[in-house]
């Protein structure tokens, strides 16, 4: 048999992944980064880190008061990573009468990371501005060096093809990989509604490295290779696409 590279199954986007939205994703709330006002001068973020645990993230408030800057480094203990991605985002309030005051309890949770930001009002003219709550939950993202990828696929040293998925908030029990129309690898997972989510996310995603067409291909179910973790789900396919 011979074993032949295949095509990379995804599409690529000029504007990167994280510049829009996740193209696995099904349902739920759209975008890496969520927040909403929880109570009087309090907001919550939900933003996506795929690959990183709690310990490997650290979260302060700049200069001016009025942004937070968030830098992660990614774990993995997959043998197959040869390098891990770096996360460096800034988010700023998008007015001008508020100043962040603290950043409480920041938690990284399958690659997802929650917290709270509390403001305190700016003074005009001896008269608080931060009134309006439709502009006080408003936040700015601003990339820096984000992977702009939802995933990866390379060809190992034994052939073996290697892939990563990025599905960000799914535990590493709730993603399903299952081989399917001779050949295809379809994976799948969902993300429950953590803390002040809006809802939950489901992800589905062809993994399978198709061939040209016309040419059998043959996936056994022994010849993959799975390790999720943090959001994000690794596969090693042995043999990837055969012809007899």
């Amino acid at each position: 048999m011979v074993i032949v590279l295949c095509a990379n199954p995804f599409p690529h986007s000029s504007q990167g992944f994280y510049a829009t939205n996740n193209p696995f994703q099904t349902s739920g709330p759209k975008g890496r980064i969520e927040s909403k006002m929880i109570g009087n001068n309090r907001i919550f973020m939900r933003i996506d880190l795929p690959g990183v645990e709690q310990g490997n993230v650290t979260v302060t408030i700049d200069d001016s008061k009025r942004g937070v800057l968030i830098k992660a480094e990614e774990q993995s203990r997959n043998k197959n990573v040869s390098s891990l991605r770096s996360y460096e985002t800034h988010v700023t309030l998008g007015y001008h009468c508020c100043e962040i005051s603290t950043i409480d309890n920041p938690q990284v949770t399958d690659g997802v990371l929650r917290l709270f930001i509390s403001t305190t009002p700016l003074n005009i003219n001896g008269v608080p501005c931060c009134a309006d709550e439709d502009i006080h939950g408003y936040l700015v993202l601003h990339e820096r060096d984000d992977p702009n990828m939802a995933y990866e696929n390379e060809r190992l040293p034994d052939g073996s093809a290697y892939l990563r998925l990025d599905m960000p908030g799914v535990p590493k029990d709730d993603f399903t990989t299952d081989v399917v129309d001779k050949g295809r690898v379809k994976v799948t997972g969902h993300a429950p509604a953590v803390s002040h989510d809006s809802s939950g996310r489901s992800y589905s995603a062809d993994a399978g490295m198709l061939c040209d067409p016309g040419v059998t291909i043959s996936y056994l179910d022994d010849e993959l290779e799975r390790y999720a973790e943090n959001g994000v789900m690794r596969l090693t396919i042995r043999d990837p696409c055969l012809i007899p």
